[in-house]
């Protein structure tokens, strides 16, 4: 299979992003969905990080951020289930581990209350990442010509900044990410100039 992202034109990288796993193929392979699933998956990371350093980032933060949520809830849930067997005192060191203040819960009941306190805070938490990741699905274009018809008004753009031609089918998609980056900078940079400079560029 495909395993880095210079190995696709910019034609496969937009349709990878179709839904074509196709153009992961290498001589008569056959790996599972699963597989397939991930290296697109990853190769489309990829281009984005390139792209879109920034968005990159951000989208890095807040999946490490939905991570650490998950992590805390596990860890509360535990704490849960050891005050329903009688070691709330258990529970409290794993509580002072989530940086509990100690006068918090010195007593049984306090931590009991803690826990249920914290536990529903965080899965509050939860439940508004989630809400918010799935309305960004939801606001992202599904219908394959709509993702085509994206590509080709960023392909476009790109050419006007840059003043190039691109030919996705021949264009290596590393580079071509590259290019949306440095458009995307020349850009930026056009925006804080005043008007008569722009002339000269």
């Amino acid at each position: 299979m495909i395993e880095r992202l210079d190995q696709l034109t910019l034609q496969n990288l937009i349709d990878l992003s179709c839904g074509d796993r196709s153009v992961l193929l290498v001589g008569d392979e056959k790996p599972t969905e699963e597989e397939m699933i991930e290296r697109a998956a990853r190769l489309l990371d990829e281009y984005k990080s390139l792209a879109s350093p920034s968005q990159a980032k951000i989208d890095m933060l807040e999946a490490e951020e939905l991570l650490k949520l998950r992590m805390k809830e596990k860890c509360l849930r535990l704490c849960f289930a050891l005050c329903s067997q009688d070691r709330p005192d258990m529970a409290r060191d794993v509580l002072l581990e989530l940086d509990v203040s100690p006068h918090l819960i010195d007593t049984d009941e306090k931590v009991k209350t803690r826990c249920k306190a914290m536990l529903d805070e965080v899965v509050y938490e939860i439940k508004r990442h989630e809400e918010l990741s799935q309305e960004k699905v939801t606001k992202i274009v599904t219908k394959t010509q709509d993702i085509r018809k994206s590509w080709y008004s960023e392909i476009a753009f790109v050419m006007s900044m840059l003043k190039t031609s691109i030919d996705p089918a021949t264009l290596n998609a590393a580079i071509y990410a590259n290019l949306v980056h440095s458009a995307s900078e020349r850009s930026k940079a056009l925006a804080k100039m005043p008007p008569s400079m722009g002339m000269f560029l």
